[in-house]
């Protein structure tokens, strides 16, 4: 007699792509929450209108460009990107934004309300924390780290995965670098164990840095860059695991899921090396270096961090210039 087996074919299932990370921008209002989208997007901004208007949480991910509306009931609808100041945050959950900016090749990003707004529920952000798994906290120089700000890091900062930095922006507002060190010293002591990191950073002098590498340094960008990248390439990937999608399968279906699950959200065209490959502290020195296309500030910082896998040292000044 032959015995039948039966072969257990879910073993041999491929099991699931990571999905990028989602980083999202937080603070109160006017805190440079909006700006910093700008500085990552580089050449493919947000609309003006994103930061002059009252919106819900923006959800940008990689993707020929177009803006689709997501109601609270699940319901989507496309909507013109020119005309979002139409949207009413009442009645919507989130807006989600497509374009083909290089930093969305390694992360998606969420640009979320100010959360003193005293016309918007904390609701509007707070509904949206879930699908969050790292936060870069933005706090004006002037007056840094209120009592609101703790509070609601408080409510959410167990809910990310810690890869949490804190930037201190508008310290080009503070008159001397003595008040600039003493603010920052006085933040990293309040908010001890709560971030991976505390950074200053001016953001309109980065934007206006372009390719010269010493007022990129000068801004504060050059040391926060490089370490929230290197966090970015090597997050956690625990619950990160997606089908790879098409961005019309994106937009068709999976942000109607988002109550319930944790798709991705974004359409998954480049595809992410092993993440210990592609980090600057990788000892691979001799693999193939991630290639990205265009030029803008932030996405040639984002190449050369790739590229320098294996490498202890960061490059020289000397060697920047040319970015």
């Amino acid at each position: 007699m032959t015995k039948e087996k039966t072969l257990n074919t879910e073993s041999l299932s491929p099991a699931p792509l990571p999905r990028k990370p989602r980083l999202a921008f937080m603070g109160e209002f006017s805190a440079g929450k909006s700006t910093l989208s700008k500085l990552f997007l580089g050449n493919a901004p947000l609309p003006v209108q994103v930061t002059a208007t009252r919106l819900p949480p923006i959800w940008i991910s990689y993707g020929d460009e177009a803006a689709i509306a997501v109601d609270r009931d699940g319901t989507e609808r496309e909507i013109d990107i020119e005309d979002l100041e139409a949207i009413c945050v009442d009645e919507t959950r989130m807006v989600r934004l497509y374009n083909r900016s290089e930093t969305l090749e390694i992360c998606d990003l969420i640009d979320m309300p100010g959360i003193s707004d005293p016309s918007m529920s904390s609701d509007v952000w707070l509904s949206m924390i879930q699908h969050v798994d790292s936060v870069v906290w933005c706090t004006q120089a002037t007056q840094a780290w209120r009592q609101s700000e703790a509070a609601a890091w408080d409510l959410i900062r167990e809910r990310t995965n810690g890869d949490n930095i804190l930037l201190v922006t508008q310290v080009d507002k503070l008159r001397v670098e003595r008040d600039v060190d003493r603010v920052i010293n006085r933040v990293r002591k309040e908010t001890e164990g709560l971030f991976k990191a505390v950074y200053p950073l001016s953001i309109i002098e980065a934007l206006d840095a372009g390719d010269d590498f010493h007022k990129w340094q000068e801004s504060g960008a050059a040391e926060f860059v490089d370490h929230l990248v290197e966090l970015l390439l090597n997050a956690s990937e625990e619950g990160r695991s997606a089908p790879v999608a098409s961005q019309e399968t994106t937009k068709s279906s999976q942000v109607q899921d988002l109550p319930d699950s944790a798709a991705s959200g974004a359409p998954q065209e480049v595809v992410r090396t092993s993440l210990a490959e592609t980090s600057p502290s990788a000892q691979n020195a001799s693999a193939e270096p991630v290639v990205y296309k265009s030029s803008s500030v932030i996405p040639k910082r984002v190449r050369v961090l790739t590229e320098m896998r294996g490498r202890t040292a960061r490059p020289s000044p000397s060697v920047d210039a040319n970015w």
